[in-house]
């Protein structure tokens, strides 16, 4: 199996230490990587990172704008509508380009796959009701449109460290849908990152969430019953399994 994956930075599904993708050893895994990894070890019965790290293939955001930009040159694409608006644009295009690199990869390697698109939904206050909806519509359709039935939108809302949180709060699992509605801009007061930092005593780097969640236990179940985003991700990605 192949799992294709594409985040934003280091403190969600990781990052390449040289260039735009790649795998292990290049591929430093973040958070959202190691509660993927859980996922899998519990329906499949093993975990990647721990027997076949190799299973992991990370594209930056960079590198799939640098596919749509090659492709718009060959054959210039049109979004109409305002299915595909340019706030959501982005999810769809991104996911399109992740679906067919991941069908490019099943076809070279004989293998199947699943792909994951990891982008943070940012709501906040003002944030219309569905934000959060069309984020994650706008990267099932861009998965369709490459014609690949194995794409996992993953869209916390309104970003990972509320899903985190969950976690890591005084009182772990208990009354996190509230967490759903925190600020996803940094800058506000009480927003997700902040409300994270304050729990785990400022020590959220990449490397250190990282081995916070490996060493907890982290409760999916109870997460994905308390806080929907989560558990629309975590349906998707066993179905796809």
């Amino acid at each position: 199996m192949i799992v294709v994956l594409s985040g934003e930075g280091p403190t969600d599904i990781g990052c390449c230490n040289i260039n735009d993708s790649c795998s292990i050893p290049d591929f430093t895994a973040g958070p959202m990587t190691v509660l993927i990894d859980e996922l899998i070890d519990q329906k499949l019965n093993y975990s990647p990172l721990a027997v076949s790290p190799s299973t992991y293939r990370y594209y930056s955001e960079r590198a799939l704008s640098n596919r749509a930009k090659a492709r718009k040159k060959d054959r210039p694409f049109v979004l109409s509508g305002k299915k595909h608006a340019q706030e959501t644009g982005y999810f769809h295009i991104n996911a399109w380009m992740l679906g067919e690199i991941a069908v490019e990869l099943e076809q070279a390697e004989d293998d199947k796959s699943i792909a994951i698109l990891f982008r943070d939904s940012d709501g906040t206050n003002s944030s219309k009701r569905d934000h959060w909806q069309v984020r994650h519509d706008s990267i099932e359709s861009g998965f369709k449109r490459a014609n690949y039935e194995r794409g996992v939108p993953m869209v916390p809302r309104p970003k990972s460290e509320a899903w985190l949180l969950c976690a890591a709060k005084s009182t772990p699992y208990q009354n996190c849908d509230q967490l759903e509605n925190l600020p996803g801009n940094d800058n506000s007061p009480n927003s997700a990152k902040g409300e994270l930092d304050k729990a785990l005593n400022n020590q959220t780097s990449a490397q250190n969430l990282v081995q916070w969640l490996q060493s907890i236990g982290f409760d999916h179940n109870s997460v994905a019953i308390q806080m929907p985003s989560f558990e629309a991700f975590r349906d998707r990605l066993i179905t796809v399994l």
